[in-house]
């Protein structure tokens, strides 16, 4: 064996091998934002992962036998999906707080790469997903099972796999120390222009509990099955280390709470998950598939050289849609960076733009939802879309959910609204290439009507943009 040292970062990248190792140097201060960014970049992958995984599920292939089971399995990841929302949410807001820029990258993780392929439901995704939201600790009777399945789905090169339990034990074991964390890299002014459970909320929270005669909360054990399927959204604004503390301790607890917890409305995102392993263990056959023979990581770019594995919409009218489909996601999270800028409320008696860009944002969260239930029925390949191919032998192709190449946004006010401008203009150009290839009539409505959306939100941009002026270019 080699008395070699074993190197801290990765030479190409800098990037830390081992995350929690601080580098020379790097302050505490540093650290503390690395790991926040690490574990925003691990919220915004394993939603983007859940959310395809639970809209490949379905389709003429499951037996109608199955067909509830599959609906149920769906369900349940799509409100998995919407928590690690809340919980990208709220780091932001913790990143906000230690006076540090927000973070929605997926990129530069020095993890295992399960957390970037965007798959097709299966057991061995599915197996990943119960990984990373298990406890650190806990032992459970399917754990080794589970890892085994998990290395034998990865490439066997693949560094070694951690649960996103050991990110925020990390993360607040840091925080929690003044000496390291002095209250002066603390910023509470950064309150206002933190995401809120009342802007982002809507509705995704427990249904009232009553109380019984003895003044305790009641079981209602009869709601039990719906509760699985309800999503309860987490997103704290911070002002306090405490609070700070808490809202990270809330948000790790809502993936890793153990399988075995005690109240039954409480739909961690580890026990949602080991139960549909389990489910999906007692009914698994080769001999159909409860999800779409889609790809795994679907791009709309063919690089034959891409460092990243990837499979190309060679299908030139659903790599059309698919090209809509990243315009729409580009846009959303330049909306939602936006709104990291702007105070949540205005001048007196002035529009509350950033309650109008939230607007924004739900918008285009329901159209990536629609383009991509389209994708998941378009052929990936033009042989998949010949009328003699055997349903059984077709392959889809899918939301591809590929990243700009700049996750930046502008400092300017005022450049920030030419960029969702320039936003538009690309949503319209991919509009105008489906529009060339003689789409059906359901497709033709489907753009009209999304162009129609387009020129109003246009409209609305111009009319802040004609408010501004060089003065407030850099005034949020």
């Amino acid at each position: 064996m080699s008395s070699q040292k074993k190197p801290v970062s990765d030479r190409s990248t800098g990037i830390p091998l081992d995350p929690f190792e601080k580098r020379p140097e790097m302050t505490w201060h540093d650290q503390l934002i690395w790991l926040l960014h690490l574990g925003a970049t691990m919220e915004h992958a394993l939603m983007v992962q859940y959310l395809y995984a639970a809209y490949s599920l379905g389709g003429p292939q499951v037996p109608t036998k199955y067909h509830r089971k599959v609906k149920e399995w769906q369900d349940s990841i799509l409100a998995v999906a919407r928590e690690e929302m809340g919980h990208l949410l709220t780091v932001q807001n913790v990143l906000t707080f230690l006076g540090a820029g927000f973070s929605l990258s997926r990129d530069q993780f020095p993890w295992s790469i399960e957390w970037f392929n965007i798959e097709p439901f299966c057991m061995g995704s599915l197996a990943c997903y119960v990984n990373a939201e298990m406890p650190e600790s806990e032992t459970f009777a399917e754990r080794k099972e589970i890892e085994e399945l998990v290395k034998k789905h990865l490439d066997k090169n693949s560094p070694p796999v951690h649960p996103v339990a050991e990110i925020y034990r990390q993360v607040m074991d840091l925080l929690a120390d003044s000496k390291r964390i002095p209250e002066s890299a603390l910023h509470p002014e950064t309150y206002s222009l933190q995401a809120s459970w009342d802007q982002w909320g809507r509705g995704y929270k427990p249904d009232p509990r009553p109380l019984d005669a003895a003044g305790n909360l009641e079981a209602r054990v009869r709601v039990q099955p719906k509760a699985q399927f309800d999503s309860h959204v987490l997103v704290f604004q911070v002002a306090t280390r405490t609070e700070a503390l808490a809202a990270l301790k809330q948000v790790s607890l809502q993936g890793e709470g153990k399988e075995d917890i005690k109240d039954s409305l409480v739909w961690t995102h580890f026990r949602r998950f080991i139960k549909i392993y389990k489910e999906f263990k007692e009914i698994q056959s080769d001999s159909w598939s409860p999800a779409a023979r889609a790809p795994i990581n679907p791009s709309t770019n063919d690089n034959p050289h891409s460092a990243t594995q990837h499979t190309y919409i060679s299908c030139k009218r659903s790599r059309s849609w698919a090209v809509l489909s990243n315009a729409r996601y580009w846009m959303l999270f330049r909306y939602l960076a936006h709104t990291f800028q702007i105070k949540a409320a205005g001048a007196p008696n002035s529009p509350n733009v950033r309650a109008m860009l939230m607007h924004r944002i739900f918008g285009e969260m329901y159209q990536l939802k629609a383009l991509s239930g389209r994708l998941f029925q378009m052929p990936l390949t033009e042989d998949d879309a010949k009328a003699d191919r055997d349903p059984k032998d077709r392959l889809t192709a899918g939301p591809p959910f590929e990243l700009p190449s700049n996750m930046r946004i502008p400092v300017g006010d005022i450049d920030c609204w030419c960029m969702h401008r320039d936003g538009l203009l690309a949503a319209r150009d991919a509009c105008t290439e489906i529009l060339k290839a003689d789409p059906t009539p359901d497709e033709r409505a489907y753009i009209d009507t999304l162009l129609a959306l387009d020129a109003q939100t246009e409209i609305w941009i111009d009319q802040i943009l004609a408010g501004l002026n060089s003065t407030t270019r850099y005034s949020a």
